[in-house]
C-alpha cells in the first residue's frame, strides 16, 4: 500500500510539473549561471543567464515592481533571427551558444552572442533590446564581421 501511494504521488508530481511550459515555470534553478538586477525607470530590471547545456539555454529578462518585486513583464530569449541566412537560430538546437558582454545603459540591454551551428560554422552577433516601463521592445540583432 505504501508503494502504491508513493507511486501515485510521483505520477501526480510529474504530471503537474510537465503541464507548465518552460516559459511559465518560475525557474528557480541551479542552471542560472549569471544574473543582474538594477533600477530602470521606476521599476527593477533583472536578467538571468541559464547554462548553455541546460534544457533552457536562454536569457530571461524581467521587469519587476520596485519594492514588492512583483513580476510586471517577462521575456525569454531562446532564439535569434539571422538576417544573413534568413533563418531563426533556436538555442536548443545549436551545438553551442554563448551570451556575453551583457550591459545595461540608458534603458537598453546590450549583449553579444556566439552561436555554433550544427554545420560547424560560428556566427557572432551583437544584440540590444530596449527596456520600457512595463514592456520590452523587439530584440534587434546583427552579425559582427
Amino acid at each position: 500500500m505504501k508503494q502504491l501511494i508513493t507511486f501515485i504521488c510521483m505520477v501526480f508530481t510529474f504530471s503537474c510539473t510537465e503541464a507548465l511550459s518552460n516559459d511559465d515555470k518560475p525557474y528557480v534553478s541551479l542552471d542560472v549561471i549569471e544574473m543582474s538586477v538594477e533600477r530602470v525607470n521606476d521599476n527593477l530590471f533583472r536578467w538571468l543567464k541559464f547554462h548553455p547545456d541546460s534544457e533552457f539555454p536562454c536569457l530571461r529578462l524581467e521587469i519587476l515592481e520596485a519594492g514588492s518585486n512583483a513580476l510586471i513583464k517577462r521575456k525569454n530569449i531562446c532564439n535569434v533571427y539571422d538576417e544573413a541566412l534568413k533563418v531563426t537560430h533556436d538555442f536548443k538546437k545549436l551545438s553551442f551558444v554563448d551570451i556575453y558582454n551583457l550591459s545595461t545603459d540608458m534603458q537598453t540591454l546590450k549583449f553579444d552572442l556566439e552561436l555554433s551551428l550544427l554545420s560547424q560554422n560560428v556566427v557572432n552577433m551583437s544584440c540590444f533590446i530596449k527596456i520600457e516601463n512595463t514592456d520590452f521592445s523587439p530584440l534587434n540583432c546583427h552579425r559582427l564581421e
